[in-house]
């Protein structure tokens, strides 16, 4: 079998399916080169791609996303370790001050 109409009908097959390609498909771009993050696997289409992640601080502004705006282009502006964004008022917030109820 040909390869080119293989990889043709897999990518038919993710565009109708709605779905994300495999990988090995996807042509990534390469990251900045001056990040001030970290360079790491999972941005870029699909998250295949090495991209620039950065970690926001307490209290800085976040996005609040839904995950069907994040499938093909996952965030790389993210709340660090131990907090997440809160949606109330979009600032990255600790998970010991998270009321649930």
């Amino acid at each position: 079998m040909n390869v080119g109409f293989f990889v043709y009908i897999l990518l038919l097959i993710a565009v109708v399916t709605e779905a994300c390609p495999p990988c090995l498909l996807v042509k990534c771009n390469p990251p900045p080169e001056h990040c001030s993050g970290t360079i790491k696997m999972g941005g870029g289409y699909c998250g295949c791609c090495m991209a620039c992640f950065t970690y926001l601080g307490e209290g800085e502004q976040c996005e609040v996303k839904d995950v069907s705006d994040t499938m093909y282009y996952p965030q790389t502006e993210i709340c660090a370790s131990g907090l997440y964004c809160d949606s109330n008022n979009s600032t990255c917030t600790r998970m010991s001050d998270l009321s649930i109820g």
